[in-house]
């Protein structure tokens, strides 16, 4: 019989195996406590990604607060997240402050899937460079998340997207890597 341990190595091999590779940055987190008395999650994350319609990448932090509901493996988070994309044909650098929604379903103790809906609302696509409120661009995603548990109330938390960029009509693929702590 073949251990759950070596089950759970050879399955963070795999997708190591096919996430890492991607390289692609996610402003939407799975992240939700296994922990049936600790509900609450705080997250930090760090992201890179990739467009896949120009010659465009961005890396970002994310900020995260999520809650899971009591018996049920569903949760919802509010994130607040930063990212800066560079064009490389426009040669053009842009920082953005991004707010977001998300809802994810526990598929296993470790597995989640789930989507969400960000708006940017601050940044500094303007002749001068400097943040400003904005009217910025609406995205969702469809995520999927592992979660390594370290003690009963924290973790690291790897996750892959798959983004659309509704305003702009464009998409991304992405991978976050992050820490959460069960509150």
């Amino acid at each position: 019989m073949v251990s759950s341990s070596v089950i759970s190595g050879k399955l963070l091999l795999l997708v190591s195996l096919f996430l890492l590779p991607c390289l692609v940055w996610s402003q939407f987190s799975s992240n939700i406590s296994r922990n049936e008395e600790k509900r609450n999650l705080v997250s930090l994350s760090g992201s890179y990604g990739e467009f896949i319609e120009r010659d465009a990448w961005f890396y970002g932090f994310n900020g995260e607060f999520s809650r899971r509901l009591q018996n049920i493996p569903i949760g919802f988070a509010g994130s607040l997240m930063w990212d800066q994309e560079k064009d490389v044909k426009k040669d053009k650098i842009v920082s953005t402050f991004t707010a977001a929604i998300t809802g994810s379903y526990l598929i296993s103790d470790r597995w989640s899937v789930g989507t969400g809906l960000g708006k940017g609302f601050m940044d500094t696509n303007n002749p001068e460079k400097k943040y400003k409120w904005a009217d910025g661009d609406w995205s969702t995603a469809l995520f999927f998340g592992y979660q390594i548990p370290l003690n009963l109330k924290s973790s690291l938390g790897i996750s892959a997207s798959y983004e659309y960029n509704m305003s702009a009509n464009e998409t991304s693929l992405s991978i976050d890597i992050s820490y959460g702590l069960s509150l």
